[in-house]
């Protein structure tokens, strides 16, 4: 496919409009519209699993959803996907709610141009490429790619939701690094940056697609794992956390090797909130960080292992 080639899902289901929206994207020359159609708005989501398009033209007004509910409840499922709400002159209010609970534009049918449509799924898509860039700044670790302490704590209370609806426990590991500040000393914040960028990479490959590892600041960093059935299950994922911080990190004629003070802390059972869990963590990693060497703590047993 080129690199002008736009994949838009349409969803309605009025076979007229699709016919007229599908003309009307036939006759751009400069731009190639790769369109699906789909009638209905649970064809919508089940389609929106498994591909991503470039933009989404949603109808408001379907065989199984009607009004402004129809692009709430898709907005919900697909936050990375532009929205253009295309509904009837009669209901341009409803399309302006739309805009205002997230929708990029709205068409109405009867006043829709080849130029008016093309120049809208255009727009619609740069926005949206704008809006990721402002929410990723405001959420990832620029230096590691990792998820920031902002994002950390709206997972966190998220994996608290889900231990509450499948009767599980949240992990929690509050990790510093040892012996990294001696390499900024003497070598420069260049490589200590290098360094993080190491272990950030170690550390999301140590963990399960389904769990959170984050820079929370400077060289410490926390992971949510989810789903824990069995506290002692956890020590595997320590062991395994430690021994990849622990191998040696090559940054062009320098060999680094470091350590990690991991502390484990477990919700519901340590902790009823945030703010509780992770000072609990906190504690344990700093038993840990007292022995001098690499390992981990639970915050309820208080006893390091030490690796």
């Amino acid at each position: 496919m080129s690199e002008n080639t736009t994949h838009v899902l349409l969803i309605e289901d009025n076979p007229i409009d699709i016919l007229l929206i599908r003309k009307m994207l036939s006759k751009r020359k400069k731009t190639v519209y790769n369109m699906e159609t789909v009638n209905c708005l649970k064809d919508g989501i089940d389609y929106l699993q498994h591909e991503s398009p470039d933009v989404v033209l949603l109808d408001l007004f379907l065989p199984d959803s009607q009004g402004i509910q129809t692009f709430d409840t898709l907005y919900a499922q697909m936050l990375d996907v532009p929205i253009i709400v295309n509904t009837a002159l009669e209901d341009e209010n409803t399309a302006l709610l739309a805009v205002n609970n997230g929708a990029q534009d709205y068409l109405l049918k009867g006043n829709i141009t080849a130029a008016l449509l093309s120049r809208s799924i255009k727009y619609a898509i740069e926005r949206k490429k704008a809006e990721n860039k402002i929410k990723y700044l405001a959420l990832y670790d620029s230096l590691t790619d990792l998820p920031n302490r902002r994002l950390f704590f709206d997972r966190l209370l998220q994996a608290f939701s889900r231990a509450h609806r499948y009767e599980s426990k949240v992990g929690l590991f509050f990790i510093d690094l040892n012996k990294f500040k001696g390499i900024n000393d003497n070598f420069g914040h260049e490589k200590g940056d290098h360094v993080l960028q190491v272990v950030g990479a170690r550390l999301k490959e140590s963990i399960r697609e389904t769990d959170t590892a984050a820079r929370l600041g400077g060289d410490e960093f926390g992971i949510i794992l989810q789903d824990i059935q069995q506290e002692h299950n956890t020590k595997s994922i320590a062991k395994k956390i430690i021994e990849s911080i622990k191998e040696t990190i090559n940054i062009k004629d320098n060999h680094f090797q470091i350590g990690a003070s991991v502390g484990i802390s477990f919700y519901p059972v340590d902790g009823k909130d945030e703010n509780d869990l992770l000072n609990k963590a906190d504690k344990a990693m700093y038993k840990v960080k007292k022995s001098g060497q690499s390992g981990f703590c639970f915050c309820a047993s208080g006893q390091v292992e030490v690796l």
